[in-house]
């Protein structure tokens, strides 16, 4: 969750609220600001804590052309502009309308890939993405000998030209002989967060960030109201239920009735009843399987791992463990509401169903869309 003020958190939620949108579009080193121009915003912000998948953040923006500024003939150079990938940061901010200043918050840095006159050139659509789409058009040329999955993160971050990361420590203390081939920087980092037991994702800033989460609890999935007496720490009184993963800012990581336009849909998707994982040995590539002891059957999904950086049956079997713990939180939550522009992927948030219970979730994906207002969905995953 992003850090703001607490006068942000407490109007952000409030009946009647003034939300308001800028960008900041560098096209050959030029920056300008826009934001009375900006017709409609769309962000889709989406990670992946097993990595099976690794989403890139997407942004579309429209913006009023009546004056004829972004007529893309009038441009100088028109065949470099996608080339030379042109920036867009954008921010929303909380208009508190008592003559103070308004509060920005970043939502993301996104690299210019389309660039579209609607009918008539009265209106354009930018639509952006973040850097982990570049990644997959840049190869990345392996090293060779043993090497540690921090140091091989860095070593494909550094040759795709990216310079704003952040890799966690644990990384450090797992060695690997790295890649034998020749493959996309995309699917480098892929292998690198499976291999790891971590997430992969760019955060609000623009920095790519690999970091292991950890599993949902499960003593902390069956959560109810607890009622209006809040503690100072963000929990509530002795007496009455708590809220184990979400103690701070609780008021901020809640999605309740209050906030949404319809009640949360809920899907159950199949667990994995077996993982297999192939082990990359010296001597060749052999198949090791992991049941699932927990789910009782194999009505579920067979999960298969290739991974060229899972050299020992050690690391298999940690990894497989993991894919197992997190595949079981198999509850996705659905939510269309007002939405909160400081909360990220990855944070951990409370649900609200029509049973007046509190479901703990991992953010997974969010849609933040903006036309004068702020409305969005958000997708969580955790337990029933």
């Amino acid at each position: 969750m992003l850090e703001v003020s607490q006068k942000f958190k407490d109007n952000i939620y409030a009946p009647i609220r003034k939300i308001t949108a800028r960008i900041y579009f560098t096209l050959y080193g030029n920056t300008k600001m826009y934001d009375s121009k900006i017709i409609s915003l769309n962000l889709l912000e989406e990670m992946n804590t097993i990595n099976n998948t690794l989403p890139s953040n997407e942004l579309k923006v429209t913006l009023d052309n009546t004056a004829g500024d972004f007529n893309i003939l009038n441009l100088s150079k028109q065949q470099e502009i996608i080339a030379s990938r042109p920036k867009i940061v954008v921010e929303f901010g909380l208009d508190f309308e008592d003559g103070s200043a308004i509060e920005w918050v970043p939502m993301g840095t996104y690299f210019l890939i389309e660039w579209k006159n609607e009918t008539a050139a009265m209106s354009i659509s930018l639509i952006g993405r973040d850097n982990l789409d570049m990644l997959s058009q840049v190869s990345y040329t392996p090293i060779a000998g043993s090497i540690t999955l921090y140091n091989l993160a860095v070593d494909v971050l550094t040759k795709a030209g990216i310079t704003n990361y952040s890799i966690d420590d644990s990384l450090k203390l797992i060695t690997t002989t790295g890649f034998s081939d020749r493959l996309d920087s995309r699917t480098a980092l892929q292998h690198i967060g499976v291999a790891s037991k971590s997430a992969v994702y760019q955060d609000r800033n623009g920095v790519i960030i690999i970091k292991p989460f950890k599993v949902l609890d499960q003593s902390s999935n069956y959560l109810s109201h607890a009622g209006s007496q809040r503690s100072a720490l963000g929990g509530f009184y002795a007496g009455a239920s708590s809220y184990p993963a979400v103690l701070t800012d609780f008021d901020m990581k809640i999605i309740d009735y209050d906030n949404i336009f319809q009640e949360p849909e809920v899907s159950l998707e199949k667990s994995p009843y077996e993982v297999i994982v192939n082990v990359y040995e010296p001597g060749g590539t052999r198949e090791v399987v992991y049941i699932n002891s927990s789910i009782n059957g194999k009505n579920g999904a067979s999960f298969k791992i290739d991974n060229p950086l899972i050299n020992t049956e050690s690391l298999a079997a940690e990894v497989a463990a993991w894919i197992i713990a997190e595949s079981n939180w198999n509850a996705v939550y659905k939510t269309v509401w007002r939405q909160n522009p400081i909360l990220e992927c990855a944070d951990v948030i409370l649900v609200e169903d029509s049973f007046d219970a509190k479901k703990q979730t991992r953010i997974f994906k969010q849609e933040f869309e903006f036309i004068g207002y702020l409305r969005g969905n958000t997708e969580s995953r955790g337990g029933i």
